[in-house]
């Protein structure tokens, strides 16, 4: 008899079916509850405190918006291939997370693979291509760029800011074999170490970096240096760059202005030491300067 009741209340015990209103909708809280016993289940009026599934969510999208764009701009000069461990790294998250993202970027074309490791894909070319014939500004200095590569026969580049660097957006290569043309459009410079740059710091159109990196023997890395630098700029209306990026690399740039006065670009011829010797420089300056101050067609 004791056995069987035993054997009943276990067996109530184990298949007693739970609670309706466990599973339905939590009830609100009576008026005789009291206040902090109140809950607030999604109303507009709950305390400041709790967040909605959807701002949840919405919140969780910005972030993953925010780390493919910092991981496809984590690509650079020095940094044309990435690996996940890499990649991780550069965005705080972990490898599994770098690696989702990676995916979908492959997926999209925006990046592909090399072995183990990611570069930019074809993707970015296009989007970088649409992006460049959409600057009307950049085609309207075509016609100036031109006219200075046939004058000196050196690779002419126009670079605008970009943020604390110098992107160059356009080029026309020389007509020499022997030159400095190629791969620059599209390319960030450290703007002290270069003529295009230097025009950039000495109108003001970019900030002037708190760490001056050396690249050659000839590169400026006080701030004292680069202000009387500077001011040689202004006084002069072109800058000059000797082996200061690279070794045996010159070049002269010359700001170009908007309607209001304001240096929105610089214009540039570089070459090799030997054919741009010192004293050809102010000659190369003053040409360049009078090509960009004539500005966009």
């Amino acid at each position: 008899m004791i056995s069987r009741t035993i054997g009943t209340v276990q067996s109530n015990q184990l298949h007693r079916p739970r609670s309706r209103h466990l599973l339905a909708a939590p009830a609100q809280p009576s008026a005789s509850a009291p206040p902090w016993l109140a809950v607030d289940w999604g109303g507009r009026d709950g305390h400041s405190g709790c967040v909605s599934g959807t701002e949840v969510a919405a919140g969780a999208t910005y972030q993953s918006a925010e780390r493919v764009l910092a991981l496809l701009t984590s690509f650079d000069d020095l940094r044309v291939e990435l690996g996940v461990t890499e990649m991780a790294a550069s965005l705080g998250v972990h490898k599994s997370t770098a690696s989702r993202l990676a995916g979908v970027l492959e997926r999209a074309g925006l990046l592909t693979r090399s072995g183990r490791r990611f570069r930019l894909g074809l993707e970015v070319i296009r989007l970088g291509t649409l992006a460049l014939r959409s600057l009307d500004f950049v085609a309207s200095m075509q016609p100036a760029m031109d006219k200075l590569s046939q004058q000196t026969g050196e690779t002419v580049n126009l670079a605008v800011p970009d943020g604390p660097h110098v992107l160059n957006v356009a080029e026309v290569s020389s007509t020499y074999i022997l030159n400095s043309s190629g791969g620059w459009i599209g390319r960030r410079t450290a703007p002290h170490a270069v003529a295009n740059g230097k025009v950039l710091l000495a109108y003001n159109a970019i900030p002037v970096p708190r760490e001056l990196e050396r690249y050659t023997a000839q590169t400026i890395t006080t701030h004292q240096a680069l202000r009387a630098e500077l001011d040689s700029v202004r006084r002069n209306g072109y800058a000059t760059a000797v082996a200061e990026l690279e070794d045996e690399l010159v070049a002269v740039a010359s700001p170009v202005f908007d309607s209001a006065g304001a240096c929105i670009a610089a214009l540039s011829v570089s070459g090799p030491a030997f054919r741009m010797q010192p004293g050809s420089l102010d000659e190369l300056g003053r040409l360049c300067a009078d090509v960009a101050t004539a500005g966009p067609a």
